[in-house]
């Protein structure tokens, strides 16, 4: 089975919150010329990573494709360059090409965020794109089942990254066994300006508070 049609281009945008040591960079798809790329030392203050994952063309776009893809894709430079008859060339902390795997993406994208998660970070991903890009593909996979997340290689980051989770605490646990941990879970559906609780779908409509006390 292959990833989503239509439109070729997500962006997933990585954010921790707070970290002692800046180990993100973020050139939030700077256009630059593109005989240039931005110094490694401006780019290492950010707390802020975005990336961008370039799908493979459908069976049917690639059949109705009248002209070469209008998108090239740099992996080496984390760029891609929008050809046409004014090119325009774009850098970015990262950037995965329609080859790139799910397992790629999360090693790229994801596993940073998980460690400094449980070194005591917030971190979040947020993906952003065009209907038929690859999100809810870049994020879920094609599993459907506990099995399948654990062996399927389509397997998506949200997947992955409880795997890590659970993996570092069975590390810990292993080497102190009076370490206790204590996991909480939310899985929540904003559509349309409302939320709906995908682990009680019967929550529907739910309000957004700034205060729990409101």
């Amino acid at each position: 089975s292959s990833p989503p049609s239509n439109p070729t281009i997500n962006t997933m945008a990585q954010l921790p919150t707070q970290n002692p040591k800046p180990e993100f960079r973020s050139t939030l798809g700077m256009e630059i010329p593109q005989e240039n790329t931005p110094a490694e030392e401006e780019r290492e203050e950010d707390s802020i990573r975005v990336f961008v994952r370039v799908r493979p063309l459908s069976e049917r776009e690639q059949q109705q494709q009248q002209q070469e893809n209008m998108i090239t894709v740099n992996v080496a430079s984390s760029s891609l360059i929008l050809r046409g008859d004014f090119p325009r060339h774009f850098v970015f902390d990262g950037v995965l090409g329609p080859e790139a795997s799910q397992d790629a993406t999360f090693d790229t994208v994801a596993k940073s965020i998980v460690g400094s998660c449980l070194a005591g970070y917030n971190g979040s991903i947020y993906v952003y794109g065009q209907t038929g890009t690859g999100k809810t593909y870049t994020m879920s996979g094609l599993c459907n089942s506990s099995a399948t997340v654990k062996l399927d290689t389509r397997g998506g980051l949200i997947g992955r990254m409880l795997a890590q989770v659970f993996s570092e605490i069975s590390r810990r646990t292993c080497q102190d066994s009076r370490e206790q941990f204590r996991l909480r879970c939310s899985f929540l559906e904003i559509y349309k300006e409302q939320i709906m609780d995908l682990l009680e779908p019967s929550s529907t409509g739910l309000p957004v508070r700034e205060d729990i006390n409101r």
